[in-house]
């Protein structure tokens, strides 16, 4: 089988700054040196179930709070993979686990054998990879998985929230007074230079499906909105985002919990 890595977003941009100042969850990494878990990661790993004793892959590792977890929680082996030069030197800081191991790499190139993992996680990766690059990493995926072993997938955001919540959010930061862009990319730049592929519930589980794997995918709100000003508007967001179906466009967490 070819395996030859496909272009995509250059590495060069997920540089160190990226990771401790902009990646979710860099304000716990901070606090705890990886150890703490920002909420979109414990939840991944609550999905997992029992753990013990699993070879696990986390592929776009980044900074690799997970390997840590999963090495406390009795995992047999957890590898890390990235293609960031910047998460390999921020991953390594403090050491690692005995059966923790990192290696950079390619999602559309694993160099594993396969069926040489039990559980992978894919968190906050989808939305960065061009859809010829996901259909790639998820045959990948299935590849180095034991038949029967799982894939655990985050992304944001959903992109019915941003077709369909965000304007509405929009109007009404702007009765208040706040102005916001059109286009929900721009509010930041990083999301808008490395965001290629958002997918919504549907698309993610479209993806997977061609790829072979049984998948429940859902949403699940993992933000607690501490950014915005307003009181009353944070409290709003938490129930429009938790509230189904109304959750399924104001939610801006997917989850997918997959079968290979």
């Amino acid at each position: 089988m070819d395996r030859k890595p496909l272009g995509g977003t250059p590495s060069e941009l997920y540089d160190q700054e990226y990771f401790l100042t902009a990646c979710e969850g860099h304000d716990a990494y901070d606090r705890s040196g990886g150890r703490e878990l920002p909420t979109r990661l414990a939840v991944a790993l609550e999905l997992s179930g029992d753990i013990t004793g699993l070879r696990v892959l986390d592929v776009g590792c980044g900074r690799g709070e997970l390997l840590h977890a999963c090495a406390s929680r009795g995992a047999a082996m957890g590898v890390g993979a990235d293609y960031a030069e910047a998460a390999m030197r921020i991953a390594r800081r403090g050491g690692l686990d005995a059966n923790i191991s990192l290696t950079r790499a390619n999602v559309a190139a694993l160099p594993f054998d396969g069926k040489a993992f039990d559980l992978v996680y894919a968190l906050d990766l989808v939305e960065h990879l061009y859809p010829a690059e996901l259909d790639a990493m998820l045959a990948e995926i299935r590849r180095v998985l034991t038949p029967g072993g799982r894939l655990v997938v985050h992304t944001m955001p959903n992109l019915w929230y941003y077709c369909y919540g965000y304007p509405l959010y929009r109007l009404v930061q702007r009765l208040r007074g706040v102005r916001l862009p059109a286009d929900p990319r721009e509010r930041c730049h990083y999301v808008r230079d490395m965001h290629v592929n958002e997918q919504s519930v549907r698309s993610l589980r479209q993806y997977l499906t061609r790829a072979g794997f049984d998948a429940k995918v859902f949403v699940r709100n993992t933000q607690d909105f501490g950014n915005e000003g307003s009181l009353l508007v944070r409290r709003v967001s938490r129930w429009l985002s938790t509230t189904y179906p109304l959750a399924w466009i104001f939610c801006s967490d997917v989850f997918a919990v997959a079968t290979a």
